[in-house]
């Protein structure tokens, strides 16, 4: 989780900068660590891509999943994140301009914060208080 939170603070500092493309592929990363961090403490092997929202809803039906986990809506975060991940990483071979993600940059920040955020605490409760490194 001390990854997500790091990938979280370089999405806080680009939005701070208005580099609007670092702020969706570092909120994507954040996201992206903090599920497989998730995966991995259910004993889950998370492949090595970038969308891992069908093994994440999987979690969700575990009988030792709380119910206010929103295991389906992180999910889904999980997929739009995917998706923008290369438009983010590769906007200038697209054409896509600096200030393409201007508009929706806070928000994507806002919403990678709820993500690490759930899966932080779904650990914290299933595992302990200590911070799980996982991937």
């Amino acid at each position: 989780m001390a990854r997500s939170e790091r990938w979280l603070q370089g999405a806080s500092r680009a939005l701070e900068d208005g580099r609007w493309d670092d702020v969706v592929f570092s909120s994507q990363m954040a996201v992206e660590v903090a599920s497989k961090a998730v995966l991995f403490a259910m004993g889950i092997d998370a492949p090595k891509q970038h969308d891992v929202s069908a093994l994440f809803r999987e979690v969700g039906s575990e009988k030792m999943i709380p119910r206010w986990f929103p295991a389906e809506r992180l999910a889904s975060s999980i997929s739009t994140f995917s998706g923008l991940r290369a438009l983010a990483e590769y906007a200038y071979e697209r054409g896509v301009g600096g200030d393409h993600f201007k508009g929706e940059a806070p928000g994507l920040l806002k919403d990678a914060e709820d993500h690490v955020s759930a899966c932080r605490k779904l650990l914290e409760e299933l595992f302990g208080g200590g911070r799980a490194e996982g991937p």
